[in-house]
């Protein structure tokens, strides 16, 4: 599994990995953009990117230990590093031209040497146009193993299916969708420990995915991914 950032993976198919579909495979997490300097416990500048990072990393390998994936990381600076911003309008862009982008080509490298000895991979859907989740999911077509997406929480917890398969269908109009765990639980979020990321934002939408027992979901091609039939 692809993960854009520390926190996407178990944020967005945690439910899946204790007690559905994906709990029934051996799950990696790959963090793309693994230099990061994003923390709700202080100002980041660039200065401080090697200790944010080191924050990040620990929790992630904390919360693989409580969901049950292994963790490889990559060494990319996510947008606010390169950007220099953290004005959400900058990095959170549905129209931003990711497949025409200069990352997109170091992000294809690395998942490349990622395919090795997988069956098949999750990238992200881009819900909620974050630029570094559209440069992954934009990486699709270079990939030799079968891929499916997954939709990206907690954005995905604002939008109805109708809003969902739209984004699917700018992905790719072949893509369907397919439930890979049973209603989001308090088992879940009681696990998801990311204390220097979680603010109301991410606690409210996590309550929704309860309060409106959501499932977790897939989009796939076709029946060769290994997920395909869950």
């Amino acid at each position: 599994m692809v993960s854009p950032h520390y926190d996407d993976a178990p944020l967005s198919v945690g439910q899946s990995m204790l007690d559905g579909a994906l709990a029934n495979h051996s799950v990696t997490v790959g963090i793309v953009f693994g230099r990061s300097n994003w923390t709700r416990w202080f100002h980041p500048t660039r200065g401080r990117m090697p200790a944010v990072t080191a924050i990040r990393y620990a929790e992630e390998r904390l919360n693989a230990h409580r969901f049950g994936y292994r963790v490889r990381t990559g060494g990319l600076e996510e947008a606010i590093l390169r950007l220099g911003t953290t004005d959400t309008t900058e990095f959170l862009d549905p129209g931003y031209p990711a497949r025409d982008t200069p990352e997109r080509e170091a992000v294809a490298r690395m998942l490349m040497t990622w395919t090795d000895g997988v069956d098949g991979m999750l990238l992200p859907l881009g819900v909620g146009g974050h630029i570094d989740h559209r440069i992954v999911a934009a990486v699709a077509p270079d990939l030799t193993v079968p891929v499916a997406f997954y939709e990206d929480r907690p954005y995905a917890c604002g939008l109805d299916d109708e809003a969902l398969a739209a984004i699917a269908t700018s992905v790719d109009p072949t893509l369907r969708p397919r439930t890979i765990s049973g209603p989001i639980t308090e088992a879940k979020t009681r696990r998801l420990w990311y204390p220097s990321q979680f603010d109301p934002f991410f606690v409210d939408a996590m309550g929704a995915d309860i309060a409106d027992r959501r499932l977790e979901r897939i989009w796939v091609r076709d029946s060769s991914h290994p997920l395909a039939r869950a």
